[in-house]
């Protein structure tokens, strides 16, 4: 008789899992909180055109010549722009004053820039320019509009009157938002690149 054919098993070196048990994965950052990380990081500071202060005359329309969607952020290192726009009949208000950016305050000075068709300045001095985010209290979404200048379109600024303000300001004939300008100043010479940003940026020798 033919010997019998003796058959053997195969073993494998890998560990015997327990029936009922999953082996756990590390768990993956979501890709939303990735989204939201990259929103909050901090965009390059844009660039800086030097300016004298007698340049600051023609500030508007300097701005407007680089980027017409933007308005003019000032670094002023000696700490004179806020007076010279003072001096130039502009609606200044300074965070360095007590009561200057409460909400009422600041939408009166706006409406009246708007109005008389003058420059609306926020002079941050040493403060942290994203600060002016103060302006929200005033109305939602208000530095928004008024960093992308939709608050000139379709009477969008007639949404800041109150029924106590004088019957002109309840109408958009007599307001010469063509001569409007809004200009943040600060003495920080790196300013808080989510506000410089959005601006065209200046400094002045």
């Amino acid at each position: 008789m033919p010997p019998k054919k003796v058959t053997t098993s195969k073993t494998s070196s890998a560990p015997v899992k327990p029936k009922g048990t999953t082996t756990k994965t590390p768990a993956k950052k979501p890709d939303s909180q990735k989204a939201e990380a990259a929103a909050d990081a901090p965009p390059p500071m844009p660039p800086v055109t030097t300016m004298s202060m007698k340049g600051l005359t023609r500030l508007a329309e300097e701005a407007n010549s680089k980027d017409p969607k933007k308005w003019p952020l000032v670094i002023d290192l000696q700490g004179n722009v806020g007076t010279f726009f003072k001096y130039r009949d502009a609606n200044v208000l300074q965070a360095e004053i007590p009561g200057d950016l409460h909400a009422n305050k600041i939408r009166r000075a706006l409406l009246g820039a708007l109005r008389y068709g003058k420059p609306f300045v926020l002079d941050m001095e040493s403060h942290d320019i994203r600060k002016v985010e103060i302006v929200n209290d005033v109305e939602k979404n208000l530095l928004d509009s008024l960093l992308d200048k939709t608050i000139l379109e379709d009477e969008r600024y007639l949404t800041l009157v109150k029924d106590e303000d004088e019957k002109e300001y309840h109408n958009s004939a007599y307001y010469a938002i063509d001569r409007f300008s809004f200009v943040v100043i600060t003495t920080n010479p790196s300013p808080n690149t989510h506000i410089a940003a959005r601006m065209t940026c200046f400094q002045v020798e």
